[in-house]
């Protein structure tokens, strides 16, 4: 008798709480990302949150809670990823930077320093703690310009 009433209790609690955050779970962004994004983030950024998503006409662009913004193209093909003030994950730089500037960064000891990396057809920048890299993707060139990070 007992078993069936402390049963019957744990039904009474687990299922209005079973809703509760079922329903909070659709409010999230997440299923307003397209899945190649959504694949992104949880690559790079596993048991992460969303914040924000938006899209206009030609990018989608997220906030990840208490983390990096990211920007995508219409192909869903990432164009910027700033961590705010946060290092971007090593795994992200190998997968997604040129090899030879991957290569430039781990030499100069820079993996742990890069704060946001942008690319289009012709450039990649990546923000480093005092300096701004340009890779040119035609030529392989590799500038910075020193500046102190805001």
């Amino acid at each position: 008798m007992k078993v069936k009433t402390l049963f019957s209790i744990l039904i009474m609690v687990v299922t209005p709480l079973t809703a509760v955050m079922s329903a909070c779970r659709d409010n999230e962004p997440w299923g307003e990302l397209p899945s190649e994004i959504s694949e992104f983030i949880a690559q790079y950024f596993p048991n992460s949150g969303i914040e924000d998503f938006s899209a206009s006409a030609t990018t989608y662009h997220v906030r990840i809670i208490n983390g990096p913004g990211l920007t995508f193209n219409k192909k869903c093909e990432w164009e910027a990823v700033n961590g705010y003030g946060m290092p971007l994950p090593q795994v992200l730089l190998f997968d997604r930077l040129p090899p030879s500037l991957y290569s430039y960064l781990e030499e100069t000891e820079n993996l742990g320093n890069v704060f946001s990396i942008e690319r289009d057809r012709t450039t990649y920048t990546v923000v480093l703690l005092n300096e701004t890299l340009s890779y040119d993707v035609a030529t392989e060139q590799i500038t910075g310009s020193n500046r102190v990070r805001a």
